[in-house]
């Protein structure tokens, strides 16, 4: 397998010595502050700059993570984590269509304090989150969020910007 992968069975654990599952237990002060677990838990196909040494997604991870059921689940997890850390919640019912639904929980206001101001590094944490799910076999989740998240822009435009705002988008269309 690859690092991505074992991590993700939790066969490996992160350099911290925090295995997924731990990582899963966290609470939001160990989210916001802990700089390195985002990369593994939504990883990309270039060199992280933030954190040199994170695992690097492979065709092969991308291509492991479509075709397996438990490992699009552990990734979900992953998402529903995040989510909850930034005052979202990934509802059991999908909408009419058959689609995830994401709304604001009632932590909202509060989690958005915390995330929702001006060059906030949360930013780009979402923007990883986005790109991350999107190869990963969650296209429909990311697609969801950045709906939400579009949402949330056009509220909070100035404080967001409209740089931010286009990597989100931008994030959702690669593939």
């Amino acid at each position: 397998m690859s690092r991505i992968t074992d991590f993700y069975m939790g066969q490996l654990n992160h350099p911290s010595g925090a295995s997924i599952d731990a990582i899963w237990h966290w609470d939001n002060g160990q989210l916001e502050y802990d700089h390195t677990y985002i990369q593994w838990l939504f990883p990309l196909p270039e060199v992280s700059a933030a954190v040199p040494g994170s695992p690097i997604l492979m065709t092969k991870d991308i291509q492991r993570f479509n075709d397996s059921r438990e490992l699009t689940e552990r990734l979900l997890k992953s998402f529903q984590l995040m989510l909850g850390f930034y005052g979202f919640g990934l509802t059991s019912v999908p909408d009419a269509l058959d689609q995830p639904k994401i709304v604001h929980t009632e932590a909202f206001a509060e989690r958005a304090r915390n995330w929702l101001t001006t060059g906030n590094h949360n930013y780009l944490r979402i923007t990883r989150i986005l790109r991350s799910m999107t190869l990963l076999g969650l296209a429909k989740e990311a697609r969801e969020f950045f709906a939400v998240l579009q949402r949330v822009y056009l509220k909070n435009a100035d404080t967001i910007g409209l740089i931010t705002y286009e990597y989100w988008r931008n994030a959702v269309r690669q593939k």
